[in-house]
């Protein structure tokens, strides 16, 4: 499950949770440069991965055996393409399949990703539809999505509005220590 992660949140956290029994293992990847994003992340590349890491820390052991969160995109310099991950991912896991899970908003955008019909090609794509989003020609997955968002995290901190019910216990201690978003 690639993302900005800018930061993760419950919404992603949701996600994991529903679709863990659906595979063996779940891998969080943070973008490094997003090349489709209009902005840049508000947050580092590192602050993003740590965010992710300690997201983890709030779910059940089963859970935390079964997710990993990779920093490979973190690590590369310059805009970050999903065909260049899987394919060095696939280098290392040769008998593994993968499943590439997006949410709505990037699965519109889909057809505007570097090489996108290759992804297709050594991907299955999976799309997590958010409440009120129009139907993709991906395969969609059954859970019900909450309507929680990035955005509106960093707009209720911007506001100075609670987000606890927005992101994990960890994620936002991460974030008031390391004053994020304008918190403090």
């Amino acid at each position: 499950m690639g993302g900005t992660f800018d930061p993760i949140h419950l919404g992603h956290i949701h996600i994991l949770k529903a679709l863990a029994p659906q595979f063996d293992q779940l891998m969080v990847i943070p973008s490094g440069e997003p090349r489709l994003r209009p902005e840049k992340p508000q947050a580092s590349g590192n602050d993003r991965l740590e965010m992710c890491i300690a997201a983890l820390d709030d779910l059940p052991n089963d859970l935390q055996e079964k997710i990993v969160v990779n920093d490979l995109e973190i690590r590369r310099k310059g805009p970050t393409y999903a065909i260049e991950t899987v394919n060095q991912l696939r280098a290392f896991n040769t008998r593994d399949t993968f499943t590439l899970i997006l949410g709505s908003d990037a699965a519109a955008n889909f057809d505007k990703w570097y090489r996108a019909d290759a992804i297709t090609k050594i991907a299955s794509i999976l799309v997590v539809k958010r409440p009120g989003d129009a139907q993709s020609k991906f395969e969609e997955v059954a859970i019900k999505a909450l309507d929680v968002s990035a955005t509106g995290v960093r707009e209720a901190f911007a506001q100075k509005k609670s987000v606890a019910e927005m992101i994990s216990p960890s994620v936002l201690t991460y974030i008031k220590e390391h004053k994020l978003y304008g918190s403090k």
